[in-house]
Protein backbone atom coordinates (compact mmCIF):
# COMPACT_ATOMS: atom_id res chain seq x y z
CA UNK A 1 0.00 0.00 0.00
CA UNK A 2 1.36 2.98 -1.07
CA UNK A 3 0.87 6.21 0.93
CA UNK A 4 -0.33 9.29 -1.05
CA UNK A 5 2.10 12.31 -1.08
CA UNK A 6 2.02 15.87 0.04
CA UNK A 7 1.26 16.86 -3.42
CA UNK A 8 -1.32 14.12 -4.05
CA UNK A 9 -2.91 15.43 -0.53
CA UNK A 10 -3.09 18.88 -1.73
CA UNK A 11 -4.65 17.85 -4.90
CA UNK A 12 -7.67 15.73 -3.60
CA UNK A 13 -8.32 18.74 -0.96
CA UNK A 14 -8.44 21.65 -3.49
CA UNK A 15 -10.64 18.91 -6.01
CA UNK A 16 -13.05 18.05 -3.36
CA UNK A 17 -13.18 22.27 -1.99
CA UNK A 18 -14.67 22.54 -5.66
CA UNK A 19 -16.59 19.43 -6.01
CA UNK A 20 -18.71 20.55 -2.91
CA UNK A 21 -21.14 22.79 -4.73
CA UNK A 22 -22.05 19.83 -6.68
CA UNK A 23 -22.40 18.09 -3.57
CA UNK A 24 -24.74 20.60 -2.18
CA UNK A 25 -27.02 21.37 -5.45
CA UNK A 26 -27.09 17.04 -5.31
CA UNK A 27 -28.42 16.81 -1.64
CA UNK A 28 -31.10 19.41 -2.44
CA UNK A 29 -32.30 18.14 -6.23
CA UNK A 30 -31.48 14.31 -4.98
CA UNK A 31 -33.77 14.69 -1.84
CA UNK A 32 -37.24 14.09 -0.81
CA UNK A 33 -38.65 17.68 -0.15
CA UNK A 34 -39.54 17.77 -4.07
CA UNK A 35 -38.07 20.90 -4.83
CA UNK A 36 -39.74 23.24 -7.21
CA UNK A 37 -38.41 23.95 -10.61
CA UNK A 38 -38.18 27.67 -9.54
CA UNK A 39 -34.61 26.20 -8.18
CA UNK A 40 -33.43 24.71 -10.76
CA UNK A 41 -32.25 27.69 -13.09
CA UNK A 42 -30.26 28.86 -10.41
CA UNK A 43 -27.98 26.12 -9.27
CA UNK A 44 -27.45 24.98 -13.01
CA UNK A 45 -26.10 28.80 -13.36
CA UNK A 46 -24.24 28.55 -10.50
CA UNK A 47 -22.41 25.54 -11.93
CA UNK A 48 -21.52 27.11 -15.37
CA UNK A 49 -20.27 29.77 -13.51
CA UNK A 50 -18.06 28.24 -11.03
CA UNK A 51 -16.75 25.87 -13.81
CA UNK A 52 -15.76 29.27 -16.05
CA UNK A 53 -13.43 29.99 -12.65
CA UNK A 54 -12.20 26.46 -13.23
CA UNK A 55 -10.95 26.63 -16.41
CA UNK A 56 -8.93 30.10 -15.69
CA UNK A 57 -7.33 28.58 -12.38
CA UNK A 58 -3.70 27.34 -12.48
CA UNK A 59 -3.84 23.64 -11.75
CA UNK A 60 -3.75 21.78 -15.06
CA UNK A 61 -5.94 18.93 -13.44
CA UNK A 62 -8.79 21.15 -12.50
CA UNK A 63 -8.81 22.90 -15.95
CA UNK A 64 -8.73 20.09 -18.15
CA UNK A 65 -11.69 18.34 -16.05
CA UNK A 66 -13.95 21.59 -16.14
CA UNK A 67 -13.49 21.61 -19.80
CA UNK A 68 -14.69 18.37 -20.01
CA UNK A 69 -17.80 18.97 -17.92
CA UNK A 70 -18.35 22.32 -19.97
CA UNK A 71 -18.95 20.29 -22.75
CA UNK A 72 -21.37 17.76 -21.30
CA UNK A 73 -23.04 21.06 -19.83
CA UNK A 74 -23.48 22.50 -22.68
CA UNK A 75 -25.01 19.75 -24.42
CA UNK A 76 -27.63 19.56 -21.74
CA UNK A 77 -28.16 23.30 -21.54
CA UNK A 78 -29.29 23.72 -24.97
CA UNK A 79 -32.45 21.63 -24.86
CA UNK A 80 -33.59 22.72 -20.89
CA UNK A 81 -32.45 26.34 -20.10
CA UNK A 82 -35.75 27.61 -21.85
CA UNK A 83 -38.12 25.74 -19.53
CA UNK A 84 -35.77 26.59 -16.54
CA UNK A 85 -35.47 30.54 -17.23
CA UNK A 86 -39.59 30.79 -17.57
CA UNK A 87 -39.58 28.88 -13.98
CA UNK A 88 -37.30 31.51 -12.34
CA UNK A 89 -39.04 34.46 -13.99
CA UNK A 90 -42.23 33.16 -12.11
CA UNK A 91 -40.35 33.36 -9.02
CA UNK A 92 -41.31 37.21 -7.52
CA UNK A 93 -38.31 37.32 -6.35
CA UNK A 94 -36.48 37.20 -9.09
CA UNK A 95 -37.88 38.02 -12.42
CA UNK A 96 -36.31 39.25 -16.14
CA UNK A 97 -33.52 40.17 -13.20
CA UNK A 98 -32.28 37.11 -12.62
CA UNK A 99 -31.47 36.65 -16.07
CA UNK A 100 -29.88 40.05 -16.82
CA UNK A 101 -27.48 39.08 -13.89
CA UNK A 102 -26.59 35.34 -15.32
CA UNK A 103 -26.82 35.75 -18.86
CA UNK A 104 -24.20 38.31 -19.67
CA UNK A 105 -21.75 36.07 -17.93
CA UNK A 106 -22.68 32.92 -19.90
CA UNK A 107 -23.52 34.46 -23.53
CA UNK A 108 -21.42 37.50 -23.66
CA UNK A 109 -22.81 40.15 -26.14
CA UNK A 110 -24.92 37.50 -27.22
CA UNK A 111 -27.09 38.11 -23.78
CA UNK A 112 -29.49 40.74 -24.61
CA UNK A 113 -30.99 38.25 -27.40
CA UNK A 114 -31.46 35.08 -25.48
CA UNK A 115 -33.17 37.55 -22.65
CA UNK A 116 -35.72 39.02 -25.58
CA UNK A 117 -35.69 35.18 -26.61
CA UNK A 118 -37.45 33.60 -23.62
CA UNK A 119 -39.26 36.80 -22.90
CA UNK A 120 -40.89 36.24 -26.15
CA UNK A 121 -41.60 32.26 -24.79
CA UNK A 122 -43.16 33.08 -21.83
CA UNK A 123 -45.90 35.78 -23.71
CA UNK A 124 -46.70 32.92 -26.44
CA UNK A 125 -47.01 30.91 -23.23
CA UNK A 126 -49.64 33.78 -21.87
CA UNK A 127 -51.39 33.58 -25.57
CA UNK A 128 -51.47 29.54 -25.49
CA UNK A 129 -53.17 29.43 -21.86
CA UNK A 130 -55.32 32.37 -22.48
CA UNK A 131 -56.92 30.94 -25.73
CA UNK A 132 -57.19 27.28 -23.84
CA UNK A 133 -58.76 28.87 -20.46
CA UNK A 134 -61.21 31.39 -22.92
CA UNK A 135 -59.68 34.28 -21.42
CA UNK A 136 -59.87 35.52 -25.08
CA UNK A 137 -58.04 39.08 -25.24
CA UNK A 138 -55.22 40.72 -22.93
CA UNK A 139 -56.40 42.02 -19.70
CA UNK A 140 -57.69 45.66 -20.19
CA UNK A 141 -57.93 46.27 -15.94
CA UNK A 142 -55.40 45.71 -13.16
CA UNK A 143 -56.87 42.77 -10.93
CA UNK A 144 -58.81 40.96 -13.87
CA UNK A 145 -61.53 38.72 -11.36
CA UNK A 146 -59.95 34.54 -11.27
CA UNK A 147 -63.00 33.10 -13.49
CA UNK A 148 -62.32 31.70 -16.58
CA UNK A 149 -64.26 34.15 -18.90
CA UNK A 150 -64.42 37.88 -19.34
CA UNK A 151 -66.60 40.24 -16.76
CA UNK A 152 -69.85 40.46 -19.01
CA UNK A 153 -70.35 43.92 -19.57
CA UNK A 154 -74.28 44.16 -19.80
CA UNK A 155 -76.20 46.41 -17.70
CA UNK A 156 -78.01 44.86 -14.88
CA UNK A 157 -80.64 46.10 -13.17
CA UNK A 158 -80.22 44.22 -10.02
CA UNK A 159 -76.71 45.95 -9.92
CA UNK A 160 -76.35 49.67 -9.84
CA UNK A 161 -72.86 50.09 -10.28
CA UNK A 162 -73.37 47.61 -13.77
CA UNK A 163 -73.57 51.00 -15.72
CA UNK A 164 -70.41 52.01 -13.73
CA UNK A 165 -68.26 48.96 -15.46
CA UNK A 166 -70.22 49.81 -19.00
CA UNK A 167 -68.60 53.41 -18.15
CA UNK A 168 -64.83 51.96 -17.14
CA UNK A 169 -65.09 49.63 -20.34
CA UNK A 170 -65.60 52.71 -22.80
CA UNK A 171 -62.99 54.69 -21.59
CA UNK A 172 -60.22 52.32 -21.31
CA UNK A 173 -58.38 52.85 -24.89
CA UNK A 174 -56.66 50.04 -26.37
CA UNK A 175 -53.31 51.41 -26.10
CA UNK A 176 -53.61 51.39 -22.76
CA UNK A 177 -54.24 47.35 -22.94
CA UNK A 178 -51.76 45.65 -20.72
CA UNK A 179 -51.59 41.97 -19.88
CA UNK A 180 -51.30 40.25 -16.98
CA UNK A 181 -47.27 39.45 -17.88
CA UNK A 182 -46.77 43.23 -18.58
CA UNK A 183 -47.86 44.24 -15.02
CA UNK A 184 -46.47 41.11 -13.20
CA UNK A 185 -43.19 41.86 -14.35
CA UNK A 186 -43.66 46.11 -13.73
CA UNK A 187 -43.99 45.09 -10.25
CA UNK A 188 -41.00 45.31 -8.20
CA UNK A 189 -39.30 42.20 -7.02
CA UNK A 190 -39.83 40.69 -3.57
CA UNK A 191 -36.53 40.63 -1.19
CA UNK A 192 -35.32 37.45 -0.84
CA UNK A 193 -36.11 35.27 1.96
CA UNK A 194 -35.17 31.68 2.54
CA UNK A 195 -38.55 31.20 4.22
CA UNK A 196 -40.27 32.51 1.32
CA UNK A 197 -43.08 30.24 -0.18
CA UNK A 198 -43.32 30.44 -4.24
CA UNK A 199 -46.53 28.55 -4.20
CA UNK A 200 -48.47 30.42 -1.15
CA UNK A 201 -47.62 33.61 -3.45
CA UNK A 202 -49.25 32.38 -6.14
CA UNK A 203 -52.14 30.46 -4.70
CA UNK A 204 -52.76 34.39 -3.04
CA UNK A 205 -52.17 36.19 -6.17
CA UNK A 206 -53.80 33.97 -8.49
CA UNK A 207 -57.01 36.38 -8.15
CA UNK A 208 -54.56 39.40 -10.13
CA UNK A 209 -53.05 36.58 -12.41
CA UNK A 210 -55.32 33.87 -13.03
CA UNK A 211 -53.59 33.21 -16.53
CA UNK A 212 -50.16 33.10 -15.01
CA UNK A 213 -51.09 31.06 -12.30
CA UNK A 214 -52.24 28.74 -14.22
CA UNK A 215 -49.01 28.50 -16.47
CA UNK A 216 -47.16 28.25 -12.96
CA UNK A 217 -49.18 25.14 -11.80
CA UNK A 218 -47.94 23.42 -14.77
CA UNK A 219 -44.40 24.76 -15.25
CA UNK A 220 -43.67 24.17 -11.20
CA UNK A 221 -44.80 20.68 -11.37
CA UNK A 222 -41.87 19.82 -13.56
CA UNK A 223 -40.21 17.68 -10.73
CA UNK A 224 -36.39 18.59 -11.30
CA UNK A 225 -35.49 15.25 -10.64
CA UNK A 226 -37.45 11.79 -10.51
CA UNK A 227 -35.71 10.74 -7.48
CA UNK A 228 -39.01 11.78 -5.66
CA UNK A 229 -41.29 9.90 -7.54
CA UNK A 230 -38.79 6.80 -7.72
CA UNK A 231 -39.37 7.25 -3.82
CA UNK A 232 -42.99 7.22 -4.15
CA UNK A 233 -43.37 4.54 -5.95
CA UNK A 234 -41.09 2.66 -3.90
CA UNK A 235 -43.07 3.44 -0.96
CA UNK A 236 -46.28 2.57 -2.83
CA UNK A 237 -44.49 -0.65 -3.27
CA UNK A 238 -44.02 -0.97 0.11
CA UNK A 239 -48.10 -0.21 1.15
CA UNK A 240 -49.82 -2.34 -1.37
CA UNK A 241 -48.71 -5.99 -1.81
CA UNK A 242 -49.95 -9.55 -2.61
CA UNK A 243 -51.38 -9.52 0.93
CA UNK A 244 -53.37 -6.40 0.72
CA UNK A 245 -53.65 -5.14 -2.74
CA UNK A 246 -57.66 -3.70 -2.47
CA UNK A 247 -57.06 -0.59 -0.79
CA UNK A 248 -59.01 2.52 -2.30
CA UNK A 249 -56.91 5.09 -3.64
CA UNK A 250 -57.89 7.66 -1.23
CA UNK A 251 -56.79 5.18 1.92
CA UNK A 252 -53.28 4.51 -0.22
CA UNK A 253 -52.92 8.29 -0.74
CA UNK A 254 -53.43 9.17 3.04
CA UNK A 255 -51.24 6.24 4.13
CA UNK A 256 -48.09 7.51 1.98
CA UNK A 257 -48.80 10.91 2.96
CA UNK A 258 -49.04 10.27 6.73
CA UNK A 259 -45.76 8.14 6.27
CA UNK A 260 -44.21 10.97 4.69
CA UNK A 261 -45.18 13.74 7.15
CA UNK A 262 -44.13 11.56 10.13
CA UNK A 263 -40.77 10.83 8.89
CA UNK A 264 -39.77 14.79 7.94
CA UNK A 265 -41.09 15.27 11.65
CA UNK A 266 -39.19 12.35 12.96
CA UNK A 267 -36.46 14.11 10.95
CA UNK A 268 -36.81 17.41 13.13
CA UNK A 269 -38.54 19.59 10.38
CA UNK A 270 -41.29 21.06 12.31
CA UNK A 271 -42.64 23.37 9.50
CA UNK A 272 -43.68 20.12 7.20
CA UNK A 273 -45.31 22.51 4.88
CA UNK A 274 -42.27 24.65 4.32
CA UNK A 275 -39.62 21.97 2.95
CA UNK A 276 -42.53 19.77 1.40
CA UNK A 277 -45.94 20.69 -0.83
CA UNK A 278 -48.69 18.22 -0.26
CA UNK A 279 -48.63 15.03 -2.88
CA UNK A 280 -52.02 15.99 -4.32
CA UNK A 281 -52.31 18.49 -7.06
CA UNK A 282 -55.01 20.99 -8.30
CA UNK A 283 -57.58 19.61 -10.60
CA UNK A 284 -58.09 21.76 -14.01
CA UNK A 285 -61.33 23.44 -12.84
CA UNK A 286 -60.12 24.58 -9.22
CA UNK A 287 -59.20 28.03 -8.77
CA UNK A 288 -56.82 27.58 -6.18
CA UNK A 289 -52.92 26.68 -6.61
CA UNK A 290 -52.62 23.86 -3.97
CA UNK A 291 -49.44 21.43 -4.82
Amino acid sequence: MVVPTEEEWNMAKEICGRLKLFYNITELFSGRNYPTANTFFIKVCEIKEALYDWLICSNDVVKTMASSMLQKFDKYWSGCHIVMAIAAIFDPRYKIKILEFYFPLMYGSEASNEIEKIRGMCYELLSEYQSKSKLGQKTSSYGTSSGSTLLELNYDEQDPLSKFDLFVHSTIGESHTKSELDYYLEESILPRNSNFDVLSWWKTNGIKYPTLQMIVRDIYAIPVSTVASESAFSTGGRVVSKHRSRLHPDTLEALMCAQSWLWKEKEGDSSIHDSQPQLTMMDENDDLLVL
